[in-house]
């Protein structure tokens, strides 16, 4: 009888617990994979104060729990040059743990902190795999200087990965942009936690019901949902001035009442919590949600929308299109493109950001297109394939099968 094959052993170096990696892990560690994560710092995991959302923050879910890892610093969550010293330390300790496990292939989180970078020189010093994966992408702006130091310096840093693990469109151009082969790509989109979004979707008519009630929210309105920090980044005033545009519109019979639900908090709260008085009852301002409450209120919902002067890949989006809903974004945000979240004409519209007229306009269509809302619903639904925790272990194991065959 035929033993089975010993697992590939997988070293993971990533700076701290992060809720959108931990399905991967779980899921890769049922697959013959020894998975080993090596953490850096212990971030997350308790209550903390987020500065972008201005408040206490603590996940629900153990992201930690069902896969094996270990913590091998104590970094806190700065830049390198903020700390040069544990920066230093840090890195000594990636060597000295990648040296005790002897991993088979070791997965690498972008390029920016010393402790990314010593994976990779220990890779390449022990003839040793290395996958990485980041968010990166062309669409925000860079200073000239910034441009000529990646031309200059990322080709060859990226020629000495072995294979990347994509998260979509715009990651691959900008990694296609710098040289790498598309042979080396392999899509392995961000993942979530789906079985709360799953249970809140089959209990739709339910949540959407109580979450209508409990905000006094007419049941025939268009209800279009934000969730993030309210920063001037993700210019959620946006949505404010845009309901303010709308308001001001003719609007026939078959015209929709149109509502925005923003889930978050941040320093723009003050000024949103006027704008939401202005607009009586247009916008209504709900804090921050969750993991057990932000299912239900897409599942409230008809609509995601997404206004960010830059987000390279924002876990919401992806969620919208899981759960469902169609999807309005600026064209600063990098989850768009014909195999990515946000689909072009098909699931998603995408305008300037910033314009808030062309933001106004979207929602002045889908409002009185019920059809064309429905159709674009349908495109997310069909989309769920191609995003979903499946396709993330699918793309992991082609890019693990083809860095062993190298």
């Amino acid at each position: 009888m035929m033993s089975a094959p010993a697992p590939t052993t997988v070293a993971v170096v990533v700076s701290h617990p992060i809720q959108h990696f931990a399905p991967l892990y779980r899921a890769v560690t049922d697959r013959n994979i020894d998975l080993r994560v090596l953490f850096l710092s212990r971030a997350g995991l308790d209550r903390y104060y987020d500065r972008g959302f201005g408040a206490q923050v603590r996940w629900n879910s153990d992201i930690t729990a069902g896969y094996r890892h270990e913590f091998i610093a104590d970094l806190t969550l700065r830049p390198d040059w903020q700390q040069p010293d544990a920066s230093r330390r840090a890195a000594g300790r990636v060597w000295a743990a990648l040296d005790r496990l002897r991993p088979e292939c070791v997965l690498i989180y972008g390029y920016r902190h010393a402790f990314s970078l010593a994976a990779l020189a220990w890779c390449r010093r022990r003839h040793v795999s290395a996958l990485m994966t980041s968010d990166s992408e062309l669409l925000g702006g860079r200073s000239a200087g910034a441009r000529i130091v990646k031309r200059l310096a990322l080709p060859p840093l990226l020629r000495s990965v072995d294979a990347f693990l994509t998260i979509g469109d715009n990651n691959e151009a900008y990694l296609a942009h710098y040289g790498v082969p598309r042979s080396r790509m392999f899509r392995v989109p961000l993942t979530t936690d789906e079985a709360p979004l799953r249970a809140a979707l089959a209990q739709r008519a339910t949540h959407r019901a109580a979450i209508r009630t409990e905000l006094g929210i007419d049941s025939e309105a268009l209800v279009a949902l934000f969730s993030g920090k309210l920063i001037s980044r993700k210019r959620p005033l946006d949505i404010a001035d845009a309901l303010r545009a709308l308001a001001r519109e003719p609007h026939g019979p078959q015209d929709r009442e149109v509502v925005a639900i923003m889930a978050g908090d941040g320093v723009l709260r003050p000024a949103l919590e006027a704008a939401a008085i202005e607009l009586d009852g247009a916008l209504r301002l709900v804090g921050f949600a969750d993991q057990q409450r932000l299912p239900r209120l897409y599942a409230a919902s008809d609509l995601y929308l997404h206004p960010a002067q830059r987000d390279p890949h924002p876990l919401a989006v992806k969620e919208a299109v899981l759960s469902g809903l169609p999807v309005v974004v600026s064209d600063r945000v990098g989850s768009v493109g014909p195999t990515d979240d946000v689909r072009p004409g098909r699931n998603g519209r995408v305008y300037p950001a910033g314009d808030v007229t062309a933001l106004a306009g979207i929602l002045g269509e889908l409002r009185g297109s019920p059809d064309l809302l429905a159709e674009m619903a349908q495109e997310s639904e069909k989309a769920t394939g191609d995003i979903e925790l499946a396709a993330s272990v699918d793309g992991f194991l082609r890019a693990l099968a083809f860095v062993r065959g190298r």
